[in-house]
């Protein structure tokens, strides 16, 4: 999953108070152990930064700070998923799901700068607070939040369904690991007929707010395409299914994995809707049909989809791929080109580490026809990454730093205690070399924040993302060495 970031605009002058980046914490929360906390003064390194302090006490001076740090205990759930920032110009509230193996449970927090941070250690968060739960829209600042819950109080957790937020309609589009789909309204309370109300289900949608996708099965992420009213999300079962917008009509799918006789033959990322060009993608670890791990492209109608296979199958989960620039200024350029990750040759004892003799990875890079778009098959570019003890990707993160002219492609190696976090400058094409790291066993979603300048703004252009680890302490910070992993931030150009 992604942490979240703060302010929206690549392009807006970095902010050492204003900006900030939300962390999701996948730990049940204690008096000591917060699951969701934020970080400002993003942008200090130890060599030089613009939010660099003098150090003060436990300041190191050089390090981000604490912006606030809450445990969210409605339940005593983790926040498995990817958070959401309201659209408000601010960031003044966030939608997040707190879930344990109960009914999951939709919560918007107003958070308020300062809560549960430490005056003795600013890089502290082993002292969050609770907020306080409203029946209302919380108001922002206020430290307030909302609890909704949804789902089977049985059968209802949500272990891979992120909201996807619909800011236009004020709607959240959120599943969980039973395959139903559920639409709240009154989100962050943007709409005249919220009217301060707080979030509840919308009874509107199916039957009474939710809709039975694939039953019994866990879901992804949903995408909303506005352009055909359907939302898309993709399923355990390895299917990808196309839900109306209403929640009422025929639920169309095609299959994209072998779900149900293969362990990693789900589809396991919220698919990539393209409503430009009229596409969506979802990938899979194993085929339905063959041997390999599967990348698929298809009209948003789902007709004729296309297969591209990728390297081994039902070897590992397969995670999300990316586009690089050249796509999105035009699919039919002859650069557009869809990176992913996946096992390229051997077999795999265990994604999650160990020995794994003979086993590889590689980067692949898919091209289009220059005439219609559609993805070609095979994969006509691959980049060996070697071999180890940990061998499933993470989602792949494209950045163009429009600033410095560089296409830029982030990923990750997830449960690798080796060199595990990579780099490739892809602007002038497939790259033939990577610049990579060791942060933890491997990495979250990758998020980026801005366009700026490395002279003007030093430590400005960077990304962001949670390094897992095994209970072992961050390697540059022993105050916080929590179940969950390490909040990091490496820069864009050298990954320093």
């Amino acid at each position: 999953m992604f942490p979240a970031k703060f302010s929206f605009d690549v392009n807006a002058a970095p902010s050492c108070t204003s900006d900030f980046v939300v962390f999701p914490i996948n730990a049940a929360s204690s008096g000591s152990q917060p699951n969701i906390v934020a970080f400002n003064q993003l942008y200090s390194g130890v060599s030089s930064g613009l939010c660099n302090r003098t150090a003060t006490g436990s300041d190191t001076g050089v390090d981000a700070e604490v912006f606030w740090s809450y445990r969210v205990s409605s339940i005593g759930g983790a926040v498995t998923t990817s958070p959401v920032i309201s659209s408000d110009g601010t960031g003044a509230k966030i939608a997040f799901v707190e879930s344990t193996n109960k009914a999951s449970h939709f919560h918007v927090l107003a958070w308020k700068a300062n809560d549960g941070r430490k005056t003795s250690d600013l890089q502290d968060v082993t002292s969050p607070i609770t907020p306080t739960v409203v029946t209302v829209s919380p108001v922002a600042g206020s430290g307030t939040m909302t609890d909704l819950s949804f789902g089977s109080t049985t059968a209802g957790s949500d272990t891979l369904s992120s909201p996807f937020i619909d800011y236009f309609s004020d709607l959240a589009y959120v599943g969980n690991d039973a395959g139903v789909l559920f639409r709240i309204k009154n989100v962050f309370c943007t709409l005249p007929s919220c009217a301060g109300a707080q979030p509840m289900i919308d009874t509107s949608f199916g039957t009474g707010g939710s809709v039975t996708v694939c039953s019994g099965k866990k879901l992804t992420g949903p995408v909303l395409n506005v352009v055909n009213s359907k939302v898309y999300v993709g399923c355990a079962d390895g299917k990808l299914y196309a839900v109306p917008s209403t929640g009422t009509g025929t639920i169309t799918s095609i299959t994209i994995g072998d779900g149900t006789t293969k362990t990693y033959g789900g589809i396991v990322d919220p698919p990539i809707v393209d409503s430009v060009n009229g596409f969506v993608y979802a990938e899979s670890g194993s085929a339905s049909t063959g041997t390999k791990a599967v990348l698929v492209q298809a009209p948003v109608s789902l007709a004729s989809p296309v297969v591209v296979q990728i390297g081994q199958g039902n070897q590992c989960d397969l995670h999300s791929p990316t586009p690089n620039n050249a796509y999105f200024n035009s699919i039919t350029s002859s650069g557009a080109m869809m990176y992913i990750g996946g096992v390229s040759s051997g077999t795999v004892t265990s994604c999650t580490g160990g020995t794994n003799s003979g086993a590889t990875v590689a980067l692949y890079g898919l091209t289009f026809n220059t005439t219609t778009g559609v993805i070609k098959s095979p994969a006509s570019n691959t980049l060996a990454l070697g071999g180890g003890p940990g061998y499933e990707f993470a989602p792949m993160t494209e950045f163009f730093n429009s600033n410095t002219g560089n296409d830029w492609l982030f990923y990750s190696a997830i449960q690798s205690a080796q060199t595990n976090v990579a780099s490739s400058e892809i602007t002038t094409g497939f790259p033939t070399a990577f610049t990579a790291v060791t942060e933890g066993i491997g990495t979250s979603g990758i998020i980026v924040d801005n366009n700026a300048s490395s002279t003007t703004f030093p430590q400005a252009a960077s990304i962001y993302f949670n390094a897992l680890h095994q209970n072992a302490a961050c390697s540059n910070n022993t105050n916080n060495a929590l179940t969950g992993g390490c909040a990091v931030k490496l820069t864009q150009a050298g990954l320093n």
